[in-house]
């Protein structure tokens, strides 16, 4: 892995494309903070690289909902509530329309 700052890339982005080709991942840095990141890519390992960005976003979301959950009290609610509180927005809704 190689690190670049964003002004580096900037100046030169033929560097990175460079060493990118070489399979290798390149860092881009802004302000010393992790920006993005470059990697050589084609087309079959687009779509397995895009699948695996959703599994990886869905799985922060859901650790958030978990852990928002927890912090609220509700990890402990029953299905048949969830399922009550649900029906309650519902029919809400339809008495608003």
């Amino acid at each position: 892995m190689q690190f670049l700052s964003v002004q580096e890339f900037t100046k030169s982005p033929q560097v990175a494309l460079t060493a990118a080709s070489k399979r290798k991942k390149i860092v881009l840095t802004r302000s010393g903070k992790v920006s993005h990141i470059l990697i050589k890519i084609d087309d079959k390992s687009l779509e397995m690289l895009n699948e695996m960005l959703l599994d990886m976003e869905f799985s922060k979301v859901m650790s958030d909902v978990q852990k928002r959950s927890k912090k609220n009290g509700n990890s402990k609610m029953s299905l048949k509530e969830i399922n009550n509180i649900i029906s309650e927005v519902r029919v809400n809704a339809r008495k608003e329309k």
